[in-house]
């Protein structure tokens, strides 16, 4: 198709009902883990594996579907993680056990590598008019937010009337009409065929990546001393040298080491990390919380999870506004004070408290990581040089998925054996002390380095 055809409103809507498929995959699925534990019999590492295989092809892919849709268009690259979506989609939808599910979900996370990057190039290049695009990017992160609320709710009452599967069959129609919206009123962005994919980095950073999950959840439910954990340490050991070694000397490297010179920058990645960690983790750890413990339904778990979204979205604006004017300091400092604070305050929860320190532990979080990401978000563009801004920004989207992958392995192995309520306290605190970790060191960095006024207010992206 020519570029020129494109229709700005329609690459809009595909971008939008694009990303909505990746939030599925990231929000509602936690919605729906007691519910496949009880139909396909899997452990909580059989768990933790549902969601982490998911999000460790979304972190390990990113950068370079990145890089493929500066190479082949944003518009192919598109259309490529629609029909794996709808692949993994049908393979999660019909599987009648964990290793099929868990194949599916493989899939999935390889189509939102690809939605994700595609989705942004489409919308820059539908609107080239800088204000008419800021609007649309607006429009997008609006969209977003309200995808990241209603999905844990929507994915309960499907879970609660149809079945667990259901979530998964929902991504096909959207997927479908995504191909529809692109394959009709979509251009192609401009092609840029030079370079190559650093195909040796990504296998070093897929390997590194599950080998350290492994690691995790191995050790949680084996004991960490066992051989498959330990062979699975080395490996990463190996993977994570082979991989630096790649990097540094590559011709097309998929993460130029050269950005972590900007101090700004690496405490970024680091703090989003962290901040990932002690979030999606106890996400993660609630869920089954609310459900096997307590005994609330999917859709009543979905409606209490709205909390957090919810709280995120109110407070990322005014946050945005002060790093803008002020730089990212304060709201670095502030956005790890209140989650960890959140985290602090689920540590009084047991089997018969109230609902009300669960509430209010998931709003201080998300007033947390809504304060402290469009802040990290401003620090990481700031802080490095305006050639690379696009890969600094996926690279701090690596770096919160793969947070998030962390703090399910870990928080998850804390009550995947033993008294529940033990593990859930020993997972909060471990949660409190890593969102306080994100706030000391974002904080004091940011405040004995140079003040960074005007840095922009990026939203907080979803991913």
């Amino acid at each position: 198709m020519d570029p020129r055809a494109s229709s700005p409103g329609v690459a809009l809507l595909a971008s939008i009902t694009a990303f909505t498929l990746v939030i599925i995959g990231t929000t509602v699925v936690n919605v729906a883990l007691p519910a496949i534990h009880s139909d396909l019999g899997s452990s909580v590492a059989g768990l933790q594996w549902v969601i982490n295989a998911y999000t460790l092809m979304l972190a390990s892919l990113l950068l370079s579907m990145g890089a493929l849709c500066d190479q082949r268009g944003a518009r192919r690259v598109m259309l490529g993680g629609v029909w794996l979506f709808i692949a993994g989609a049908t393979v999660a939808t019909l599987a009648p056990n964990l290793g099929l599910l868990l194949a599916g979900q493989v899939l999935l996370g390889t189509g939102a590598a690809a939605l994700l990057p595609a989705a942004l190039a489409l919308i820059s290049h539908a609107y080239p008019d800088d204000r008419r695009r800021a609007r649309a990017i607006g429009l997008f992160a609006s969209a977003s937010a309200v995808s990241i609320g209603l999905g844990p709710v929507v994915g309960g009452l499907l879970i609660d009337v149809v079945g667990w599967r259901a979530i998964f069959a929902m991504d096909v129609p959207l997927a479908l009409l995504v191909a529809v919206l692109v394959l009709r009123g979509v251009g192609d962005t401009p092609h840029r065929r030079v370079g190559g994919l650093d195909l040796g980095g990504q296998l070093c950073a897929i390997i590194a990546l599950g080998s350290l999950t492994f690691a995790l959840i191995e050790g949680g439910s084996a004991g960490w001393a066992s051989p498959n954990t330990l062979g699975a340490l080395a490996l990463v050991l190996v993977s994570c040298t082979a991989f630096l070694r790649v990097e540094r000397h590559g011709s097309a490297p998929m993460l130029p080491l050269s950005l972590f010179a900007s101090r700004e920058f690496s405490v970024s990645a680091v703090a989003g990390l962290l901040v990932n960690f002690g979030i999606y983790g106890l996400f993660f750890v609630l869920s089954l919380y609310l459900q096997q413990i307590r005994g609330l339904s999917p859709l009543q778990t979905g409606v209490i999870f709205l909390v957090q979204p919810g709280t995120a979205a109110f407070a990322a604006l005014p946050a945005g506004a002060v790093t803008a004017r002020r730089g990212p300091r304060l709201p670095v400092a502030l956005g790890g004070l209140f989650a960890t604070l959140g985290a602090l305050l689920l540590l009084s929860v047991d089997r018969h408290s109230g609902y009300l320190a669960v509430v209010a532990g998931l709003m201080l979080l998300g007033l947390g990581g809504g304060t402290s990401i469009p802040a990290l978000t401003a620090a990481v563009i700031s802080g490095s040089p305006r050639a690379r801004v696009g890969v600094a920004g996926a690279t701090f989207t690596v770096s919160r998925q793969t947070g998030g992958i962390l703090g399910v392995a870990v928080l998850g192995a804390m009550v995947g054996h033993g008294e529940f309520v033990h593990g859930l306290h020993v997972a909060t605190a471990i949660a409190a002390v890593a969102l306080a970790m994100s706030g000391l060191a974002g904080g004091l960095v940011f405040l004995t380095g140079p003040r960074q006024p005007g840095v922009g207010a990026p939203g907080a992206a979803a991913a």
